[in-house]
């Protein structure tokens, strides 16, 4: 249970790093305005990935814990 409950949060984390969501506000709203379209799909693919296999961690680890 805690191997999938470190993954999952470690994943969630990873993927706010690839997206830009630890940025301010103001920082979002520049970066998003100066990438081009390829730029933002390049860092979109691993933050799904990312993100998705977070989720499915943290859903096992909580599976487990309840039962």
């Amino acid at each position: 249970m805690t191997f999938f409950l470190i993954v999952g949060i470690a994943c969630v984390v990873m993927a706010n790093i690839f997206m830009g969501g630890l940025k301010s506000g103001e920082q979002q709203q520049t970066a998003f305005h100066t990438e081009k379209h390829e730029q933002q799909s390049v860092k979109l693919k691993p933050a799904l990935y990312f993100g998705l296999t977070g989720l499915v961690s943290l859903g096992i680890s909580a599976l487990i814990y309840f039962l």
